[in-house]
């Protein structure tokens, strides 16, 4: 059997180096949608971890704000850029920008989305189309052009941020959930098309946290049907998501791609039925 055959070795960990698979030192990452919310707990996360941060947002203020704690809590150098990601022409020109500014490109989250709660029968056509063009052509395109350096280079990690409604129907977000089951398929596509060239594709599927887009949901009487429906019995905090992000952004995930991780506190797992029927209608 030639090396062809068994294709290029990566390094081997000795049991007691296994945390040192999980340090991003040397790595440069890209975060969309880092204005707030997971975002930014992600951001934070692959700065605590070691990496240098591109954080991607559609308001250059509160990005600046937020690159500007960051820095102040790890010195990581970070770079904030207002970008549209729902703009292919956009993302054409902002990559090549990043990877000339920081010298290379080894993570992408592609965390960036919008939401419009509206009933099936009233989303309009322009409601549609925004959502669509952020949640899911944005998501392609950027991992399109970060994929054209991940693969000249021969290693990379895109980390899909989900949904629920990747996997389950869930009334008055239709586009939304219609992009996220996309990105469900686009991240098993990107995997298979790229595992040749060492660049994994996974995705994270959270289910309900605490953040500025589902604040309309904790205040109104669907929150008691969220805490009855999950088995752990409340929402989840941003931060909790860290450590699934970190496993796949680092060298720990190295012969994992393709894959979806739920990280929902058991609602996809089922219901307990002894807790009685909240339906929060």
């Amino acid at each position: 059997m030639n090396n062809a055959e068994i294709g290029t070795p990566l390094p081997n960990y000795e049991p007691y180096q296994t945390l040192n698979q999980f340090s991003l030192a040397g790595k440069v990452a890209i975060v969309t949608g880092a204005s707030r919310g997971l975002g930014e707990s992600f951001a934070q996360a692959l700065a605590g971890a070691g990496a240098d941060l591109v954080l991607l947002g559609r308001e250059q203020k509160t990005l600046d704000e937020v690159s500007g704690r960051i820095h102040d809590q790890t010195g990581r150098k970070i770079f904030s850029i207002a970008t549209d990601v729902g703009q292919v022409t956009e993302i054409e020109k902002v990559v090549p920008f990043i990877v000339h500014e920081m010298g290379r490109l080894d993570i992408l989250v592609n965390n960036a989305g919008i939401n419009f709660r509206v009933p099936a029968l009233e989303i309009s056509e322009e409601q549609w189309d925004q959502v669509i063009d952020v949640n899911l052509k944005g998501a392609f395109f950027l991992a399109r052009e970060c994929g054209k350096v991940m693969t000249q280079q021969r290693s990379g990690k895109i980390i899909n941020i989900l949904s629920l409604t990747s996997f389950l129907g869930l009334p008055t977000v239709v586009p939304y959930s219609a992009a996220k089951g996309g990105m469900n398929q686009l991240t098993k596509l990107l995997a298979v098309e790229w595992a040749d060239h060492n660049v994994q594709v996974n995705a994270i599927a959270p289910g309900y946290f605490r953040t500025a887009m589902t604040q309309p949901v904790r205040d109104d009487q669907r929150n008691a049907w969220v805490l009855n429906r999950t088995p752990a019995g409340r929402w989840g905090e941003p931060t909790e998501l860290c450590g699934a992000l970190l496993f796949f952004a680092s060298n720990a995930s190295n012969f994992v791609t393709g894959q979806i991780l739920y990280v929902d506190g058991g609602f996809t797992s089922g219901s307990d039925w002894r807790k009685g029927d909240v339906r929060g209608e």
